[in-house]
């Protein structure tokens, strides 16, 4: 089995599956993170620096969480610009634009032609523009490829369950299909989440750690939702799951 995760951002694949990567790495699974929009001058304080500065500590932050695994995990930087230098806001509340759905059609041919294995993709909990736009991409090739969604951190946590089950209703009415979750325990894991995550220095607050970290502690894990027979696959391929 080979898993693939579509982080739209540098740090969304930590911040959602950090525990799951280390479960998938202690499983002999290989992993490869495609990280989509990652040409970025975001941090969540002020740090100096241009578009290409800010771009690069982003990268060597995600290269240092990353180590903490005892296996290589194979990270790809798409390099697309995120939404704050593409347009100027972060929060969809409108349909997606048409510069918008060329970034959806390039992100969709790139998973068209290379993706091979499983690929975890965001649910777009939050609104999150980048996050949608990974989102439609794999919509559009869902029923050609093997997926799996995972909850977006920390938004996910700043909604009800309710609120969290009735995305899911949607997107099960979109796709056609039953979607089971499935969560990911602390059992098998070599990684401490809440100390790692905090290596995205430039993105971290207390608040959003403590957020992402009440998440987990809520589900006991982490939160993934497939198809069932897809879910029973990757239960198998786990060890002590």
């Amino acid at each position: 089995m080979k898993i693939n995760i579509l982080s739209p951002h540098i740090d969304d694949a930590a911040y959602c599956l950090a525990l799951t990567i280390s479960q998938c790495v202690n499983s002999r699974i290989s992993v490869t993170i495609i990280n989509c929009f990652t040409v970025t001058k975001w941090t969540i304080f002020y740090v100096p620096g241009d578009v290409n500065e800010i771009t690069s500590l982003r990268k060597k932050e995600d290269a240092e969480f990353y180590k903490c695994y005892d296996t290589p995990i194979h990270i790809i930087n798409l390099d697309l610009q995120d939404a704050p230098l593409r347009n100027g806001y972060i929060f969809q509340f409108k349909p997606l634009e048409p510069d918008e759905w060329q970034v959806v059609n390039e992100i969709k041919n790139y998973l068209s032609k290379n993706l091979d294995g499983i690929l975890f993709c965001p649910l777009a909990i939050g609104n999150h523009v980048d996050h949608a736009i990974c989102r439609e991409a794999v919509i559009q090739l869902y029923h050609q490829i093997p997926v799996i969604f995972f909850e977006d951190l920390p938004y996910a946590s700043r909604i009800t369950e309710s609120e969290v089950l009735a995305e899911i209703k949607s997107l099960e009415e979109r796709l056609q299909v039953e979607l089971i979750n499935e969560i990911q325990s602390l059992r098998n894991c070599t990684i401490n989440k809440e100390q790692n995550i905090r290596l995205y220095r430039t993105q971290i607050t207390d608040e959003i750690c403590s957020e992402i970290i009440t998440h987990m502690k809520n589900l006991s894990g982490e939160r993934l939702w497939g198809e069932p027979k897809l879910i029973d696959q990757l239960k198998k391929s786990l060890i002590c799951t």
